[in-house]
């Protein structure tokens, strides 16, 4: 930038805005950020050591991370300002309440039939008119829109399955979030600008990435996870603990942790934690009923057991923690089975072409073991 004698320089400004910018605030909560480059924020074990020493893979807060399969838009050296427009960033106009209300666009407007407008009817101007090409916003690179594969995208029994419940294969997720007051202590306002009583301290249980589960929200099938699972404590000046709130909530998400294949049939049909049950077996009592059997337990609190991270719901289809918008829920009891049912086919039957599917029903039998249906 040319100096400015006698004046005070003005930032530097540009369209060309690289993702950087834009993972400088979006790498916490969601952490989407971070996992569209594939960076996963690890335990703060530092882990695995380099030479005797803590792992140099830091984020800024000293924070470590792995490195998981990036997004493949970000593989393909595509920025995020290729996709998100001009009025998700800096706003149409409009008073939002969920940050998901500005978002317009979506994986159909670029690979579906009709293509080249977002969700609410703006045209995008990256995309060369009457072409399935898109036009790289920093890079000026031209790449091709590749339609959805016919036979398995448009797959019936799937049209209620958002794109990522298939397509990611990973997403962040932070369990138990630890909240306590200690009044015996300080703590800097930053609104005040003074030091108040009763220092604030946060911590998580553990996180984890892999196994996305799934969940409906409006009677669509979406990604979940741990929202804000909030366990919240005062100590007094006494050093005695109170209990004072406990709720557990799961979040919709899009991890933008996109791959090219998506998920095997089994990932979802015949896995517990995925259909938000949690981490165990699934399997049928003795007159054929569905019984999950988990491996973990909920932490312990001195009103009682607190529900266990990873389980949405029970194998009854009864709610386990609260969702974080109207009308996201778990899959109810009946969903549940028929789910799980296709998962004692998918071993045999693991393509969308094989016979077994074009004429499948809830009443359909295995000729070779019908004692496995249910």
């Amino acid at each position: 930038m040319p100096e400015q004698t006698g004046k005070k320089p003005h930032p530097w400004l540009s369209k060309k805005v690289e993702s950087d910018h834009c993972i400088r605030c979006h790498n916490r909560s969601a952490r989407i950020g971070l996992s569209y480059i594939g960076k996963y924020e690890a335990e703060g074990y530092g882990t695995p050591f380099e030479h005797g020493q803590l792992s140099s893979r830091q984020l800024p807060g000293e924070r470590f991370y792995l490195e998981l399969a990036d997004d493949i838009h970000h593989q393909r050296g595509m920025e995020c300002i290729d996709c998100h427009t001009r009025e998700e960033i800096m706003g149409d106009g409009q008073s939002y309440g969920h940050y998901e209300e500005q978002v317009e666009i979506s994986c159909q407007n670029c690979h579906g039939v009709q293509i080249g407008k977002t969700e609410k009817g703006r045209v995008i101007t990256n995309i060369v008119s009457g072409q399935r090409q898109l036009t790289g916003k920093v890079d000026g690179k031209i790449r091709p829109l590749h339609p959805l594969k016919e036979g398995a995208c448009d797959f019936p029994a799937h049209k209620r399955l958002s794109c990522e419940s298939c397509h990611s294969p990973w997403t962040p997720q932070c369990n138990g979030c630890h909240i306590e007051r200690d009044m015996r202590e300080k703590h800097f306002d930053a609104l005040s600008r003074q030091e108040t009583a009763g220092r604030w301290r946060e911590g998580r249980s553990y996180i984890r990435y892999e196994k996305p589960m799934l969940a409906v929200w409006d009677n669509h099938v979406v990604i979940i996870t741990p929202g804000c699972q909030d366990m919240v404590s005062e100590v007094d000046e006494k050093g005695g603990t109170v209990e004072k709130i406990n709720r557990f909530t799961m979040a919709a998400i899009n991890p933008h942790t996109i791959q090219a294949k998506g998920r095997a049939c089994a990932d979802c049909h015949a896995e517990a934690k995925t259909v938000g049950l949690g981490e165990g077996t699934i399997g049928l009592d003795a007159g054929g009923k569905l019984v999950f059997s988990g491996i973990a337990q909920g932490e312990i609190r001195p009103s009682g057991p607190m529900p266990v991270f990873d389980a949405y719901v029970d194998i009854e289809g009864r709610p386990l923690q609260q969702g974080s918008r109207p009308g996201l829920r778990p899959f109810n009891k009946e969903e549940l089975r028929k789910i799980l049912r296709v998962g004692l086919c998918v071993d045999c039957h693991g393509s969308y072409q094989d016979a077994a599917w074009k004429n499948y029903g809830s009443e359909t039998k295995c000729p070779r073991s019908e004692k496995f249906l249910f």
